[in-house]
C-alpha cells in the first residue's frame, strides 16, 4: 500500500501506465517492437528486445537489469526511480518533471530552492499560483 492507501503498482503496471501516458490521445499505443527499436536507435545499441519488453509489460518477468530500466526511463523521459516501489508520482508527473529539468533556468531555481529552509519554502509556495488555475 502507498501512503495514501492505494495499492502499490507492479513493474508491469508502471510500464503500461507510462506507455499509455506517453501516447497522445487518439493515437495507437506503440507496439513492443516499436519501443524496442526506438530504444535501440537512441542508445546506439540493442539494450532491450520486444520479447523482453513484452514479458516485463505483462508481468511475466519482474527482475530486469538496471540497464533495461535505464533504457526504458530514457525512452519515456522519466527518472529510473519511477519503476521502483515507493514512487508516489504517476507517469504524467515524472514526464513533466523531466521536461522541466531540461531548462537551465529550472535547474538553477531548483538548486536555489534546495538551500531554503522549510519556512522559506512555504513562503515561496504561497506566492505561486495553485495548480487548479
Amino acid at each position: 500500500m502507498t501512503d495514501d492507501g492505494r495499492p502499490e503498482q507492479s513493474l508491469a503496471e508502471r510500464i503500461e501506465a507510462l506507455r499509455r501516458a506517453a501516447t497522445p490521445v487518439g493515437k495507437r499505443l506503440p507496439s513492443d517492437a516499436a519501443v524496442a527499436t526506438a530504444i535501440a536507435a537512441r542508445a546506439g545499441a540493442s539494450l532491450i528486445d520486444e520479447n523482453t519488453l513484452y514479458r516485463l509489460r505483462t508481468g511475466r518477468s519482474v527482475n530486469p537489469s538496471m540497464k533495461v530500466l535505464k533504457a526504458l526511463a530514457d525512452h519515456f523521459e522519466v527518472s529510473p526511480g519511477f519503476f521502483f516501489p515507493g514512487s508516489v508520482w504517476g507517469p504524467e508527473e515524472h514526464m513533466a518533471l523531466a521536461d522541466a529539468l531540461r531548462s537551465q533556468q529550472v535547474r538553477h531555481l531548483c538548486v536555489r530552492l534546495g538551500r531554503l529552509s522549510p519556512e522559506e519554502l512555504a513562503q515561496v509556495d504561497r506566492l505561486l499560483p495553485s495548480e487548479e488555475t
